[in-house]
C-alpha cells in the first residue's frame, strides 16, 4: 500500500506541476488594447459646448460641436459653476475616458484647467 501510494504520489507531482505550469501561461498578457495610454495616444477632443449641470456634483458638457452630452470626469466645481451661469459657449478640450460620454478636461477657452483632487475620476 505504501509503495503503491509512493509510486501514485511520484506520478502526480510532474502532471500538476505542468498543469500548474500551462495555466500561469494562459494568463492574459497586455497588449495594445488592454494597456494603459500615453496621454499623446489618447482619444483627444475638443467640443464646443455650454457647461450644464445635472445635479449638486456632476457637470457635463451640452456640445454644440459635435451635439453631445459629455460628463465631465474632473469637475472644478467653482470653475464650472460660473462658467454655467455665464451661459456663453465654451471650446473645451481633453480627451475621452471611461466611454464615449465620458470627458476628462485639461483647457477651457485655450487656458489650463484643473480639477478638485477630491472628485476627479481617474
Amino acid at each position: 500500500m505504501k509503495k503503491t501510494k509512493r509510486i501514485l504520489v511520484t506520478m502526480l507531482v510532474p502532471v500538476i506541476g505542468l498543469s500548474a505550469a500551462f495555466c500561469a501561461a494562459q494568463q492574459p498578457t497586455a497588449t495594445e488594447k488592454s494597456a494603459p495610454t500615453k496621454s499623446g495616444a489618447k482619444d483627444r477632443i475638443v467640443v464646443k459646448g455650454k457647461i450644464a449641470q445635472m445635479n449638486s456634483a456632476n457637470y457635463y458638457v451640452q456640445g454644440e460641436d459635435p451635439p453631445d452630452a459629455l460628463f465631465i470626469d474632473n469637475p472644478n466645481a467653482k470653475q464650472l459653476k460660473s462658467l454655467m451661469k455665464k451661459g456663453n459657449t465654451v471650446k473645451i478640450e481633453g480627451y475621452r475616458t471611461i466611454g464615449a460620454d465620458r470627458l476628462f478636461v485639461e483647457k477651457i477657452d485655450g487656458k489650463k484647467y484643473h480639477g478638485d483632487s477630491k472628485s476627479a475620476v481617474q
